[in-house]
């Protein structure tokens, strides 16, 4: 028996189900059955198919009824479930990441690997704790909140040695042996 072709979700509400079946594209053939096929669920209440865009849209009124109808009669098509759930990082936190990484590697390029991103926060930390025991502000201060901040994009996490501060401090000190 030949493979079902893959097909993948790609927008899914309430009431709508679109489905993209990428290897079929322009087959009408294949989408025409889809569409008669589908159509006679008794959870869809209408299927549009566009076979220039290997897409499939599904209107229905009962996601659950849906969806057990579809694992007791789909034998069009396979769909990759693990895809469906998988979690991409948030833009915002590779962003911050890639930017601390940034300014760190800038850091120890200008200070001859000397000081690292780490130390100057932890000093900026410091300096600014002290600075709200001055000031006798002992409710949540400011470095607090910063440290938080820091450990929710993992800029504390352990990386390990950077590949390049690693390969310049090999260098160093094969010089000066």
């Amino acid at each position: 028996m030949p493979s079902l072709p893959a097909a993948r979700i790609s927008h899914f509400t309430a009431r709508r189900l679109r489905i993209k079946v990428p290897e079929k594209r322009r087959d009408t053939g294949f989408f025409a059955v889809m569409a008669e096929r589908l159509a006679g669920w008794e959870s869809v209440d209408q299927v549009e198919t566009n076979p220039l865009t290997a897409s499939i849209l599904i209107h229905f009124s009962d996601p659950q009824r849906l969806f057990l109808e579809a694992v007791a009669k789909n034998d069009m098509f396979e769909i990759d479930f693990d895809a469906v759930f998988a979690q991409p990082e948030p833009v915002i936190n590779r962003a911050a990441v890639q930017s601390f990484e940034t300014a760190d590697h800038v850091l120890r390029r200008w200070t001859d690997n000397q000081i690292d991103i780490r130390g100057v926060l932890f000093l900026v930390l410091v300096a600014g704790g002290i600075f709200q025991l001055v000031r006798r502000r002992f409710d949540t201060p400011a470095p607090t909140l910063l440290w938080y901040a820091g450990d929710l994009v993992g800029l504390w996490s352990d990386r390990g040695p950077d590949p390049a501060v690693t390969a310049a401090s090999g260098s160093l000190s094969g010089q000066a042996g």
